[in-house]
């Protein structure tokens, strides 16, 4: 009976202490079937599918145990995102683009806080808003939703072929800002908490104190590890090495009252752009890369996912009104902030025309740091519901609507595009794939006497037809230059692999040594990393 008893006891427990793993079981199991669908089935950016797919399931309380605190995207999330984006930036279109990035991403959040904050303060005293809220409110609320996070809007960027320059000078900045809106919001939420009057000098001195300290902490430690992974050739170390960089990066500028995100932003750039060069192999880098890819896959996912999740439950209808007026604020607010700093770009930089414009307002989507933000706003701060509420409005509505809006804003405003002959050509080649496959299939099918003579011969001579008929468009569309370069690349790119493999092969059945290997296959990611 005893036995039985503490079997049952037992087996309680498990059940109990087990729930938090099937949760994260089932949470990657539904992340992994969006974005399968998605790549199969839809043009949708994955991070908005997963959006919809946790405004879905919250209706069914699957999930009960996994929320976003600001603890989780703080100290475990946010790091390796910033991290990851900062290593992959490109050098040379940061360096061609950094005016214009500095400008939106410093003075534009600034704009825009000051602009949303003023704005939603006066239009809560306009229509007499129960429960108004004081201009320090309002300008945390300002602070709160000014970071972007363009990650679906630059997916659809590189799906419609947009100029570099537009893609980049987005990018940088939403990479930027994260720092920025950070170090402005924890002092205005510091004079919040000290009751304190909020003094605009004071707060452009700390503000320059904290974030010259991130960033001189960042770099002095990116700097630091890219000189030891100069001293060592092993991709599994050097991985681990700038994953303890991310995270102390991170700790280190906290510790010393400085920006975190900053420094963390300051490591990534020191890593990327000088570290690769002096202290990683090619090897190293193709591995370090897709780590860290892998890494942005499985957080964005997750905290996509877990956005729509709690947007779901927001109580939308009953506060409807805020959630009008703050995303009305918002959207004005980046306007004005955009408008107006563009004038100063164009005077120190290559002009940014009124379509580009447009579009940098429409693409500054909100993200997981806004709701991050929100979230670590202290639950005795009386007006801490509302700004919760808002931003969780304003965060759903960027990223659903904004997000599906803006490649018909490209079409309409003739940005980008893809090359008709390109787009063409990579018709034609699926259908040859998919021709190919079914001659295939239909050489088993007669082998296996499966079909008569008769019927697979005519079946075989459509193929044929066929299959003729698209190597000639390919013949005729690869004369063109563009189509004859991407033909060229992905061509030889599959080769290369194709060869890296063999040489795996050979080195796991013992043809070749290991060391004669690896050099083999160093030299090969090196004519692979100049490909990409």
């Amino acid at each position: 009976m005893n036995l039985r008893y503490n079997y049952q006891q037992r087996k309680k427990e498990f059940i109990i202490h087990s729930s938090i793993e099937i949760e994260i079981i089932l949470l990657f199991m539904a992340i992994v079937s969006v974005a399968m669908g998605v790549r199969h089935y839809s043009k949708l950016p994955y991070t908005i599918a997963l959006i919809f797919a946790g405004i879905i399931l919250s209706f069914f309380d699957i999930f009960p145990d996994i929320h976003l605190t600001p603890e989780l995207i703080f100290h475990v999330l946010l790091p390796p995102l910033l991290f990851e984006a900062a290593f992959n930036l490109n050098a040379n279109e940061l360096k061609e683009n950094v005016k214009p990035i500095l400008i939106y991403a410093v003075f534009g959040v600034i704009v825009a806080v000051f602009v949303t904050g003023f704005l939603l303060q006066g239009t809560f005293s306009l229509f007499s808003t129960d429960g108004v809220m004081p201009l320090m409110a309002c300008l945390l609320f300002g602070a709160v939703i000014s970071s972007t996070d363009p990650i679906s809007v630059l997916a659809i960027f590189k799906q419609l072929g947009v100029p570099k320059r537009l893609s980049s000078i987005i990018e940088g900045e939403s990479l930027l800002n994260d720092g920025v809106s950070v170090v402005v919001y924890g002092i205005i939420l510091s004079a919040i908490v000290s009751h304190s009057h909020f003094s605009f000098i004071y707060g452009l001195k700390e503000f320059i104190e904290v974030a010259f300290g991130g960033a001189l902490i960042g770099t002095i430690l990116g700097l630091t590890f890219s000189r030891i992974t100069a001293l060592i050739d092993d991709h599994l170390i050097e991985i681990t090495l700038t994953t303890i960089l991310t995270y102390l990066s991170y700790i280190t500028a906290e510790y010393f009252h400085a920006s975190g995100v900053i420094s963390v932003i300051a490591a990534g750039l020191m890593v990327g752009t000088y570290g690769t060069k002096i202290g990683m192999s090619p090897t190293t880098r193709v591995s370090v890369k897709d780590f860290w890819d892998y890494i942005a896959f499985v957080i964005n996912s997750v905290v996509f996912f877990i956005i729509g999740l709690e947007v779901g439950i927001v109580n939308i209808f009953t506060n409807f009104h805020y959630i009008i007026i703050a995303i009305l604020s918002v959207l004005i607010g980046r306007t004005v902030s955009i408008l107006v700093l563009t004038q100063i770009v164009n005077r120190i930089d290559k002009k940014i025309d009124f379509k580009w414009q447009t579009v940098f307002v429409w693409g500054g989507v909100r993200g997981a740091l806004a709701m991050a933000l929100a979230l670590a706003i202290p639950k005795d701060y009386e007006f801490r519901d509302i700004i919760l509420i808002m931003t969780f409005g304003v965060v759903g509505f960027s990223l659903i609507v904004q997000g599906l809006s803006i490649g018909k804003l490209l079409n309409i405003l003739h940005i980008g595009g893809r090359d008709k002959n390109l787009e063409e050509y990579e018709l034609e080649k699926g259908r040859l794939i998919a021709i190919n496959g079914a001659a295939q299939e239909l050489e088993s099918m007669y082998k296996d006497a499966l079909i008569s003579t008769h019927v697979y011969q005519l079946l075989s001579d459509h193929n044929t037809k066929d299959i003729e008929k698209a190597k000639e468009i390919i013949e005729e569309l690869a004369k063109d230059p563009n189509v004859k370069n991407y033909e060229f690349k992905t061509s030889l790119k599959r080769l290369l692999l194709k060869q890296k493999d063999s040489i795996q092969e050979s080195m796991k059945h013992g043809i070749i040594s290991i060391q004669v290997g690896e050099r083999l296959i160093n030299t090969i990611n090196q004519e692979i990393l100049y490909l990409d």
